[in-house]
């Protein structure tokens, strides 16, 4: 599927309650080929703005086109697969693996502890691993999580695919497709374990805030995309 190199205009038509995206006054299609389609008005022109203003089709960016187009083209028609990819990465997660340091992990926990929560309120504690190991996941959380996924919609569920794509963490995906994690934390989160290694190196601030600025954009943009979703 061709993509339009530049993005020249942008417009939406609104038809029975849906809403085409027009990019240079022809439909915008994912590149599998479906048209983007919303029946949300406040996303088709949210959606369009960013467009214009990106004046570009870049997949390599977390905008809201790049999220339609995982949802349209890998997603929905794939709620099962996504799921257990979802549930595959879960030991992986980062708020399972603190530092081994006691003083490093003594600032994660405190800065993972909506993360903690939320999966001690899904089913049995999960034992903590070491970094780089993966932990025993019991089957009875596993089937808990399942089931929170599948009450999702496809735009959660895109949100979570990508938080564990982009950002390492299944939980952080949950907490942030619920709309049950402030941007702050979410970002503290994040940029813990780098902010306290930056302190303890003496390195340059600046370093250290880029990241924490690219982070807080990319949790912004996911909370965007399930807010204008619902």
């Amino acid at each position: 599927m061709k993509l339009p190199e530049q993005i020249d205009t942008t417009d939406i038509r609104a038809a029975d309650g849906v809403y085409t995206v027009l990019v240079n006054d022809e439909p915008l299609r994912t590149p599998k080929g479906h048209a983007v389609q919303l029946v949300s008005w406040e996303l088709a022109n949210a959606m369009a703005d960013e467009l214009m203003a990106v004046g570009a089709l870049d997949l390599q960016r977390l905008t809201l086109y790049a999220l339609y187009a995982t949802q349209r083209d890998f997603i929905e028609d794939r709620i099962d697969a996504t799921i257990g990819a979802i549930l595959q990465h879960l030991p992986g997660d980062f708020a399972l693996h603190p530092d081994p340091d006691p003083a490093l992990a003594a600032t994660q926990l405190p800065a993972w502890a909506p993360l903690l929560a939320c999966l001690r309120a899904i089913g049995p504690e999960l034992p903590i691993g070491r970094p780089l190991q993966d932990v025993q996941i019991p089957w009875e959380f596993t089937e808990g999580l399942r089931t929170q996924l599948m009450a999702m919609s496809p735009a959660q569920l895109t949100v979570v695919l990508q938080a564990v794509t982009n950002l390492g963490s299944v939980v952080l995906g949950i907490l942030l497709a619920q709309q049950r994690l402030e941007v702050d934390q979410a970002v503290s989160a994040l940029t813990v374990t780098a902010s306290y290694v930056a302190r303890r190196s003496h390195e340059e601030p600046e370093p250290s805030e880029m990241f924490a600025a690219e982070m807080q954009q990319m949790v912004r943009r996911l909370m965007q995309y399930v807010q204008l979703s619902a």
